[in-house]
């Protein structure tokens, strides 16, 4: 009777955590809200159509643009998804991919720690810490470095480092659904390193008596990063990281770039894990160097930027799972006992999963997960109004808008190519500021993309909205509760 009611209560605590992320997304409906998702699914529509991978800035005016479209895997999925079972798929695919993944990282934590409640509460923390809103191809670099580190630490485990080129696939996969994989791979080169570093100073770092073949792990690293080049894109995903690295300008604008503020609970959730997996890794006194290299870079990263919050928080929690994983007694049991456990265990974790999906997804048709709902959600935020207004009034292009409705207009306003919308890497910080600048009114008469649109479609409480509305070279066509557009009058410029 106990132990019904002991495993009763354990599927009721993985449910819970398996509700923290859906939960947060239907609350806000992020995925219709997010900006970068529209020209995702139009840029898979695009790949669909043409069969080819683009290589300038589609759907912009500036088409002599390079741009790479790096999650070109994650575009065609969600391209899919939306042809498939129209807008409420977006909703129910996010649903469904955060169980997933929240499942999954539940299941790697639990195999190192070897505790349920343990392995709950740090996998629970970092759920917490570390979730994403919105329909992002960022989510499969979450799930990609939860199986890089489940990889490094179980070879470490079983000391078998052939379970590492199991990497190649990995990295293979995840280059061609986000960028981010750079940070996996950096993560891969670190623990690379500290090996063959610790062979070579083995006099100096006695405690070390890892078997290692700078051969093998160097050959790992090199599949990996063969991996990564396999694809469309070939190497071209690295020029992409590389300009993220030196265009600051994003840094300045974009709130999910700024540092954390700690005016968010989340925010005390990733320090706790932070400083709970330093303490574990100075208590256990290892000589190993990746561990606390692993916390030190992935909290640099992770600290320096909001969207960045699930890099330290993933490390952190396997660092502090393997530390209680190690203090647990031996299982005594003989090998069909602990077969039998493993099994009830996983099916209680299925069982939870499946309540997670009724419980969001029950959660979400309330909340209004239909078409008709989400378009008034929509409505609020983006100008699905005054783009049936530019289309039924037939306004001649060139169209002026703004850096915020940019990814909306190329979905919803297909006819006219954006002069600006938010892939950075596409337009450099040059472009990005002079349309920020622009639509704040600084140095508006100076911006040639607003001096050849023949109309401008913006938000009606930019500064920008109110100048054009006082210059005799623009008159307002159309004005609702959200957006304005002005018309160039005819014969002036």
């Amino acid at each position: 009777m106990r132990a019904a009611i002991s495993s009763i209560v354990q599927w009721a605590a993985a449910v819970i955590a398996l509700f923290i992320a859906p939960y947060y997304s239907i609350r806000t409906w992020a995925s219709v809200v997010d900006p970068d998702i529209w020209w995702h699914i139009r840029t898979g529509d695009w790949i669909f159509a043409h069969h080819t991978v683009p290589r300038y800035a589609i759907f912009s005016q500036h088409l002599d643009r390079p741009w790479i479209a790096y999650s070109w895997l994650f575009d065609l999925l969600v391209s899919a998804v939306q042809h498939r079972f129209g807008l409420a798929g977006i909703p129910e695919f996010l649903i469904c991919f955060q169980v997933f993944l929240s499942l999954i990282f539940l299941l790697a934590i639990r195999h190192f720690a070897r505790n349920f409640w343990w392995s709950w509460i740090i996998a629970t923390l970092a759920i917490y810490a570390f979730y994403v809103n919105p329909l992002r191809s960022l989510l499969f670099t979450l799930l990609f470095f939860t199986i890089e580190l489940l990889l490094i630490f179980e070879a470490e485990r079983r000391a078998e480092d052939k379970l590492l080129f199991w990497t190649a696939p990995l990295f293979f996969l995840w280059a061609n659904f986000h960028i981010q994989f750079i940070h996996g791979l950096f993560v891969l080169a670190l623990y690379v390193g500290t090996r063959i570093i610790a062979l070579a100073a083995r006099k100096w770092l006695p405690g070390d008596l890892r078997q290692t073949s700078p051969a093998r792990l160097l050959a790992i690293l090199a599949a990996a990063f063969a991996g990564s080049c396999l694809g469309p894109n070939w190497v071209y995903p690295y020029s992409v990281a590389f300009g993220y690295a030196v265009h600051t300008a994003q840094y300045q604008f974009n709130q999910e770039m700024l540092a954390m503020n700690f005016r968010r609970p989340e925010h005390f959730a990733e320090l706790l894990l932070v400083v709970a997996a330093c303490y574990v890794v100075g208590r256990f006194r290892s000589r190993d160097l990746f561990r606390p290299l692993l916390l030190l870079v992935t909290a640099f990263v992770a600290f320096h930027s909001l969207r960045d919050a699930w890099f330290v928080s993933i490390a952190a929690a396997f660092v502090l799972a393997e530390a209680v994983g190690r203090a647990q007694p031996q299982a005594t049991a003989d090998l069909e006992t602990q077969r039998r456990s493993r099994l009830a265990t996983n099916l209680n974790y299925a069982l939870a999963a499946a309540a997670a999906l009724i419980l969001s997804f029950g959660m979400a048709i309330r909340q209004g997960m239909n078409a008709p709902a989400l378009m008034t959600i929509i409505d609020r935020i983006y100008p699905i109004r005054a783009t049936e207004f530019v289309r039924d009034a037939h306004l001649a292009g060139p169209m002026y808008n703004s850096y915020n409705w940019g990814g909306f207009l190329i979905f919803n306003l297909r006819e006219h190519p954006v002069s600006i919308d938010p892939r950075v890497d596409a337009y450099g910080d040059e472009l990005v500021t002079n349309s920020l600048n622009t639509i704040n009114a600084i140095r508006w008469q100076d911006d040639p993309d607003l001096a050849r649109a023949n109309f401008v479609l913006l938000e009606r409480s930019v500064p920008l909205a109110s100048k054009l509305e006082s210059d005799p070279k623009y008159r307002l066509a159309y004005q609702d509760h959200l957006a304005a557009v002005f018309v160039r009058a005819q014969g002036r410029q």
